[in-house]
């Protein structure tokens, strides 16, 4: 191999294991958000990141509008609308997340991704929507520097007899070999 082919090679490597690092940090995100794991879900975010809403107002009012850093998304946003929302001692759980479809576009040390989401919402309400992303590359992680979610749609839905497993639950439960 020639020393062009070999860079060549290290590249694309390089950009298959950032497309993928990315990916898995997504998921980091919905499983943290489902688990209320609020250590977790900063770790996602850079310090000065900021978290736009758009469209969630028709769900919780006063929603709709920019939180800037870590701190403040998670102490001003998720952990007010989750905590307020949930009952697991009834098997009510605030959050159930499902990401598809995502799509990468990488620049270096950033990204720009678009991707769909369906939420069930306090065990009564489901969202869909999009989250765009502006994801950057820091010293041990990617991380999101900015997060857009848009609701698209929303519904309703009657639920009785809640039961079920908490994501905590179930992460928790050995796989066997």
């Amino acid at each position: 191999m020639t020393q062009t082919t070999e860079t060549a090679l290290v590249d694309r490597i390089q950009r298959l294991e950032d497309l993928e690092a990315i990916r898995n940090r997504w998921y980091d995100y919905l499983f943290a958000l489902d688990s209320a794991d609020w250590p977790a879900l900063a770790d996602v975010f850079t310090e000065d990141a900021t978290l736009e809403m758009v469209g969630l107002d028709a769900v919780q009012p006063g929603s709709d509008r920019s939180y800037h850093g870590r701190q403040s998304i998670i102490d001003e946003f998720y952990k007010p609308v989750i905590e307020a929302n949930c009952a697991p001692e009834r098997g009510q759980y605030y959050t159930g997340h499902h990401g598809t479809n995502m799509k990468i576009d990488l620049d270096g040390d950033t990204a720009t991704t678009l991707a769909y989401f369906f939420e069930i919402l306090g065990n009564s309400s489901v969202l869909i929507g999009t989250y765009q992303h502006r994801f950057v590359r820091q010293a041990d992680a990617w991380r999101f520097a900015f997060l857009r979610i848009a609701i698209r749609y929303g519904a309703t839905v009657q639920v009785s007899d809640l039961n079920g497993l908490s994501l905590q639950e179930v992460r928790g439960m050995l796989i066997p070999s």
